[in-house]
């Protein structure tokens, strides 16, 4: 499968927490980006001419930051220079406080089929803590006008273990996600990117986090209340209704080939790993000049795709079949797993049925660990 990520980089400001390369938002700003982006899309497009991508990611950033015209135009360079397939999954994420009924319609009419909100939490102190823009109220507002625009497929992402966020107040966050009945919702635990403000106030040690246990259950409530709620986890921390899983993250865990444009944005093509220059007045600057965005470039080595393969796989409920892990990585490899799995299966962190590795319910708590030392 190959896909495509936009890296829209404007927010209305930044979080506390994000660690995602972004810039305020200015029309100049952007149109100047829309510039230089449909310059490296005309370069890319020849490479795969004839190619079919399957998926459309545009993520930031807040991709809708952008007005409708800057928004009909990003679409206009994306359909002029590739391939999309009639089928394809053609997602956005969106901040509650950055979107109307009125451009929600217009996202629709440009092929968009799949919305993704920030909300993070239900709680209007957890949202402050977080540095985010929106309220409460104006997440619920959000999934409103997305139901009353035609969206279909909707999801929320969450985040837990945040400082002053106890069990109570996660439950209620996961209590009013439910009600809304959504089709995806992702959950993520706090973690600290380098560069951040959270990252520097805790290394300061003006902030504490939560103690691992506590993340460890309010997790556990993650998975209790979503899977009696009818959700299936199909990845540690995402969980759809059936049918409503992300295709293009599944892509992304399978290995599959991804070409991303924009500042910031990384592909992943025939072995090949690069990242272009995350900086947008750069990247203008060198694709005006003719001199290419990409600000580093690796070939993936077999022992960095084995480590990779388990990584991510092992996250997802599929897990990893040996005879397709055999067939991509060799024997060597496979027998290397398959002594290491006997090890873990024995203390009840992995499970291996049918030919298929799977991380068990206490493995996944521990999966930072566990795939550790299924790569050694």
């Amino acid at each position: 499968m190959l896909s495509l990520y936009i890296h829209i980089p404007f927010c209305v400001r930044k979080c506390l927490y994000c660690g995602f390369y972004s810039t305020p938002y200015s029309q100049e700003h952007a149109d100047e980006f829309l510039s230089g982006l449909r310059q490296e899309a005309a370069a890319c497009g020849d490479s795969f001419r004839g190619r079919t991508f399957e998926s459309i990611y545009l993520g930031g950033g807040t991709p809708t930051s952008l007005s409708l015209d800057q928004f009909n135009r990003l679409s206009d360079i994306v359909r002029e220079n590739f391939l999309i397939s009639s089928g394809a999954e053609f997602t956005v994420e969106a901040n509650p406080n950055t979107v109307t009924e009125q451009k929600l319609e217009k996202l629709l009419a440009c092929g968009v089929n799949r919305l993704s909100l920030g909300v993070q939490s239900f709680s209007d102190d957890v949202l402050r803590t977080l540095g985010r823009s929106h309220t409460a109220n104006e997440a619920r507002n959000a999934v409103a006008c997305a139901r009353k625009a035609g969206f279909q497929n909707l999801g929320i992402d969450l985040i837990y273990g945040i400082p002053g966020q106890t069990a109570s107040i996660w439950r209620e966050s996961l209590e009013r996600t439910i009600e809304l009945g959504l089709e995806h919702i992702s959950a993520y635990s706090l973690s600290l990117d380098e560069g951040t403000w959270f990252t520097r106030e805790v290394e300061a040690g003006r902030f504490a986090l939560h103690e691992e246990e506590t993340v460890a259950q309010m997790y556990e409530l993650v998975v209790s209340d979503l899977v009696r709620a009818g959700y299936r986890r199909y990845e540690i921390s995402n969980f759809s209704l059936p049918g409503f899983e992300c295709r293009h993250n599944m892509n992304y865990w399978k290995r599959g080939e991804y070409l991303g444009l924009g500042p910031g944005a990384w592909s992943f093509i025939s072995g090949k790993r690069c990242s272009n220059i995350a900086d947008v007045r750069e990247y203008c600057r060198r694709l005006e000049e003719g001199s290419g965005s990409v600000d580093y470039e690796e070939e993936v080595r077999p022992e960095q795709a084995v480590a990779e393969a388990l990584m991510l796989g092992l996250r997802t409920e599929a897990g990893i079949t040996l005879s397709s892990f055999e067939q991509e990585h060799g024997r060597p490899a496979t027998e290397r797993l398959t002594k290491n799995i006997e090890k873990l299966n024995s203390r009840g962190l992995v499970s291996l049925s049918s030919g298929c590795i799977r991380l068990t319910g206490h493995g996944i708590l521990l999966s930072n660990d566990v795939i550790g030392r299924l790569c050694t």
